[in-house]
């Protein structure tokens, strides 16, 4: 599975005809990502039959939500599942360095009274808990389906050993999406080295590192024939 975070219908498009599978909307990836307007997400629902995950964060910033900001974040995410999404990636930390589990507990429950077939993902503030085997377990017993991250650094690629332990502790129970700087030149290593079968990105950046405001067609389709060949090989084997 390649998914794709965009935040325009133009770029939704792009990625679609370019091989993505599942897309994440967001609205201003410049600051990481931010709840999608309900005209972006009804409009992205109409263009793509693939499935689609609704990225819930209330502002940029850290992961410290306050108690009127969680409470947007699950009107927010039962609203997206109504509006046709097929999932919501989400999440709220402490200073800790902890999850929010009530958070996480209680975005569970607004989800599924909206959609029982609705997926669940914890985005990147993952990254940030101290104790990442213990939270899988955790959210296998909340019924997440799905961890985005990049396995604590900033790249996915310099953080192969951590992926790769988290993709053998959540085995088939729970989705392990490595994400951070997923390009044609390192995927192939990322998917060997995890055993991850999926991988996520903007595809934004250029070769040049620059950043452009829409995704290459090019990197996508070349990291879906990466991503393809790779599932081949294990299957076929």
């Amino acid at each position: 599975m390649l998914e794709v975070c965009v935040d325009t219908i133009e770029a939704l498009e792009i990625a679609i005809d370019s091989g993505a599978q599942r897309i994440e909307l967001s609205e201003n990836l410049s600051v990481g990502g931010l709840t999608p307007s309900v005209e972006l997400i009804s409009k992205a629902r109409r263009a793509c039959s693939e499935p689609l995950i609704v990225l819930i964060r209330s502002r940029e910033g850290d992961f410290f939500y306050t108690d009127q900001e969680r409470e947007l974040m699950l009107e927010q995410a039962a609203q997206a599942i109504r509006l046709g999404a097929d999932g919501v990636a989400l999440g709220a930390g402490h200073h800790d360095h902890s999850l929010d589990w009530d958070f996480l507990f209680r975005a569970r429950r607004v989800v599924k009274d909206a959609s029982l077939a609705a997926s669940l993902v914890v985005h990147r503030v993952f990254d940030n808990t101290v104790d990442p085997t213990g939270a899988i377990e955790r959210l296998i017993e909340y019924g997440y389906d799905r961890v985005l991250t990049s396995g604590g650094a900033v790249r996915a690629v310099d953080s192969l050993d951590s992926l790769r332990e988290w993709q053998a502790v959540a085995s088939n129970r729970l989705e392990i999406l490595p994400a951070g700087g997923v390009h044609p030149l390192n995927a192939e290593v990322i998917l060997r080295s995890t055993g991850c079968r999926q991988l996520h990105g903007s595809f934004t950046t250029t070769e040049t590192g620059k950043t452009d405001r829409l995704p290459s067609g090019t990197q996508i389709a070349e990291v879906r024939r990466i991503l393809d060949e790779y599932l081949a090989s294990v299957y076929l084997h």
